[in-house]
């Protein structure tokens, strides 16, 4: 074989592999956007259904707490309050939407319905939860306001 047939394989292997790598990355790039494109829907959609669902939730309560409503038999519905929780820091007072819960070390209030926020992050477990139970004690006594 002389140098100039195997000049000609070589560029013709050469522009064969590129081309396949060129597809190949296309097809990669397609599907990677498809991913994201879906993905970013799929965020979308669920940050849409939560604004929602906390618009009207929150201008229901909100309703409600503007107005007494009596029942045909004279009962009268009133709106719970709602508890602050003070963070033991003092840097933090939270209302708490009803929810609580601890993860590891750190206790989470439910600020509204699909918001939870770490009001507080303790030196131990035991210490978040005995916080969480200070909290729901004075949510049953029916507290405007407790402190950590």
């Amino acid at each position: 074989m002389d140098d100039e047939l195997l000049e000609t394989i070589g560029e013709t292997v050469q522009e064969a592999i590129e081309s396949a790598l060129e597809d190949k990355m296309d097809d990669l790039a397609d599907e990677i956007a498809d991913q994201m494109e879906d993905r970013i829907q799929d965020i979308v959609d669920e940050a849409v259904s939560d604004s929602i669902t906390e618009y009207f939730s929150e201008g229901i309560e909100q309703f409600l707490s503007d107005h007494q409503l009596v029942l045909k038999d004279g009962t009268t519905l009133q709106m719970r309050q709602k508890t602050r929780v003070m963070s033991p820091d003092k840097k933090k007072v939270l209302i708490c939407y009803g929810g609580m819960r601890v993860d590891g070390k750190a206790l989470l209030i439910q600020t509204r319905i699909s918001c939870w926020e770490r009001i507080y992050f303790y030196e131990t477990e035991k210490e978040a939860i005995e916080a969480l139970q200070k909290v729901n004690a004075a949510i049953e006594q029916g507290l405007s306001l407790i402190e950590l």
